[in-house]
């Protein structure tokens, strides 16, 4: 059977996605539960419409198991991407997270944040693209599974930038909050 028809890992999917998305959003909260440090600003302004919205996409292989497989890596590695790096958050509480980060901006030069962001992102599209090749093509899942690690990487670089923009925007001119930037 052609795993595009495979009703099994439909469901697997789907179940990972899901998975995906409740780690997102429950550790997302449990970093940032007033999203002062929400990268993205979508979910930043709009909040829980866009988080409930998200689990819309568990619905993705009952379309097309290519796409399913490209949404369940992304959805798997932003959770693993806000729990390794959202400890520290957590222990000193957003609002002094905020207040660090504000002091390294206005410290630090948006340039340096911005290309080394853009360099980690290069890696991991390198590495998206090494998958991309020695798959055997959009047939494959692996190929699917490649598009799906770029995508996390220019979503990671999209937010990333647009949140060190925000953080460099109020660090230099002292806006109320991040949240309010």
């Amino acid at each position: 059977m052609p795993f595009h028809s495979d009703p099994v890992l439909a469901h697997i999917l789907a179940l990972v996605i899901l998975v995906g998305r409740i780690g997102d959003v429950a550790s997302t909260l449990f970093i940032t539960p007033k999203l002062i440090l929400e990268a993205n600003p979508i979910v930043r302004r709009f909040k829980w419409p866009t988080m409930v919205l998200g689990f819309a996409l568990c619905l993705m292989p009952y379309f097309d198991i290519r796409f399913g497989v490209m949404v369940a890596v992304p959805s798997l590695l932003i959770t693993s991407s806000n729990l390794s790096r959202g400890w520290v958050s957590r222990a000193i509480g957003e609002r002094e997270m905020e207040t660090f980060l504000l002091r390294a901006a206005a410290r630090g030069s948006l340039r340096v944040v911005v290309s080394m962001l853009s360099i980690a992102i290069g890696f991991f599209l390198s590495a998206a693209g090494l998958l991309l090749y020695i798959s055997r093509g959009p047939e494959s899942l692996e190929y699917w599974f490649g598009v799906g690690m770029g995508a996390y990487a220019v979503v990671v670089g999209v937010h990333g930038s647009l949140f060190a923009v925000r953080l460099f925007h109020k660090a230099r001119h002292g806006a109320q909050s991040v949240d309010a930037a």
